[in-house]
C-alpha cells in the first residue's frame, strides 16, 4: 500500500521521528499480542474447530506478518532515519509485507462467503466447508495473494518500500508502480469490499427472515447453533467495518491534506489499527482464561461435526 499525499517532503524534528516510532512500536506490538492472543484462542476453542475456525487462523497469520514487519522494520528505520530502505532487502519486505495484506483481504472474502453459506444452507454447508475444501480454499487465498506480488520480482521498476522521512510506505515512482498502485492494490481492495459488504448484507436480511419465523419452526438446539452463527457472523461484519476503515482512509481520506501527521495518522496507522483490531476482535469475541493453560486435548483446526455439537456456547 502506499500513501498517496505524501508528496511533498517536509523536514520534522528528531523528537518528531522519535513520537512516530513510538506510536507505530506500540499499535504493531499491540497488533503482534492480539493476534497471537487470537490463534491460541481459535486453536483452544471448540466452537472454532471448523471451517470458519480454520478460516480466522489463516487471517490471523495474515495479520500478524503485517504487524511484524511494521515491528521489526518500520519502527528502527524510523528512528534512525535509515537511508537505504529501497534497497533489496527493503523492497522485499515491502513485497512481504503486500504479501500479508492480499491475504487478509482475500480472507475477508471467504470468511463473508462462509458465513453467507452457512445461514442460507445450513444443511449443506458441512459438505461445502469440509476440511479438504477449507482447505483448498485457505490455499486459494494465499495463491491469490502470491500472484499479486509477482511484479515485485522486478524490483528495479515494480516495488513498494518504506520510507523513514515521511513515514510512509511508498510505491515505485514507474509506469509499473503505477500500475500495480492502480489495478492490484486499489482497485482489487475496492472490488473485495463490494463483493464482501454484499454477502454480508444479504446474510443479515437472510438472518431477519429466518428470525421471524423461527420460534415456529426450529427447535433449542437449532435456535442454540443459529446463535452461535450470528455470534460469528457479527464478529465477521466488525472485522469488515475495520477494514472498511482503513481502505477508506488509505485511499479518501488521506489525499484530504498534506500535512505529514495527518498522512501519517490516515495510512500507515489506519494499516496497523485494522491489522491491530482484526485481531482483538477475535479475542474479544472467543478468549477465556482457560485457553492459555495448558491444553487438555489436541490444538487442531477440525473436529468431529458430533464433538462441535456437543459443545456450549
Amino acid at each position: 500500500m502506499s500513501a498517496n499525499a505524501s508528496e511533498a517532503v517536509v523536514i520534522v524534528s528528531e523528537i518528531e521521528n522519535i513520537y512516530a516510532s513510538i506510536i507505530i512500536f506500540l499499535l504493531s506490538f499491540s497488533g503482534c499480542v492480539f493476534n497471537l492472543l487470537a490463534g491460541i484462542v481459535v486453536l483452544r476453542n471448540p466452537i472454532l474447530k471448523n471451517a470458519f475456525g480454520a478460516l480466522c487462523f489463516s487471517h490471523t497469520i495474515a495479520n500478524f506478518g503485517v504487524l511484524f514487519v511494521f515491528c521489526a522494520w518500520v519502527t528502527p528505520t524510523t528512528i534512525i532515519q535509515y537511508k537505504y530502505t529501497e534497497l533489496t532487502f527493503g523492497k522485499i519486505l515491502g513485497q512481504i509485507n503486500i504479501l500479508f495484506w492480499n491475504s487478509c483481504c482475500y480472507s475477508h472474502l471467504v470468511i463473508s462467503l462462509n458465513r453467507f453459506l452457512t445461514i442460507c444452507m445450513p444443511t449443506k454447508v458441512t459438505n461445502l466447508f469440509n476440511y479438504r475444501n477449507t482447505c483448498f480454499i485457505i490455499l486459494f487465498v494465499w495463491s491469490m495473494a502470491i500472484g499479486h506480488i509477482v511484479p515485485y520480482f522486478w524490483r528495479e521498476t515494480c516495488y513498494v518500500a518504506y520510507d523513514p522521512v515521511s513515514w510512509t510506505w511508498v510505491f515505485g515512482d514507474t509506469p509499473c508502480g503505477y500500475v500495480i498502485t492502480t489495478y492490484t492494490d486499489y482497485y482489487s481492495s475496492v472490488a473485495i469490499f463490494v463483493v464482501m459488504s454484499t454477502l454480508d448484507l444479504s446474510t443479515f436480511t437472510m438472518l431477519v427472515l429466518y428470525r421471524r419465523k423461527s420460534h415456529l419452526t426450529s427447535d433449542s438446539e437449532t435456535r442454540r447453533r443459529r446463535r452461535v452463527e450470528i455470534r460469528f457472523f457479527t464478529q465477521s461484519c466488525l472485522q469488515g467495518i475495520i477494514f472498511f476503515y482503513e481502505v477508506f482512509n488509505f485511499y479518501y481520506i488521506v489525499t484530504l491534506n498534506t500535512n505529514q501527521w495527518f498522512v501519517f495518522m490516515t495510512s500507515t496507522i489506519a494499516w496497523e489499527l485494522c491489522h491491530c483490531l482484526d485481531g482483538l476482535v477475535v479475542v474479544v469475541f472467543h478468549f477465556k482464561r482457560s485457553f492459555l493453560r495448558k491444553a487438555s486435548q489436541p490444538t487442531t483446526i477440525f473436529s468431529k461435526a458430533s464433538d462441535i455439537k456437543s459443545n456450549k456456547k
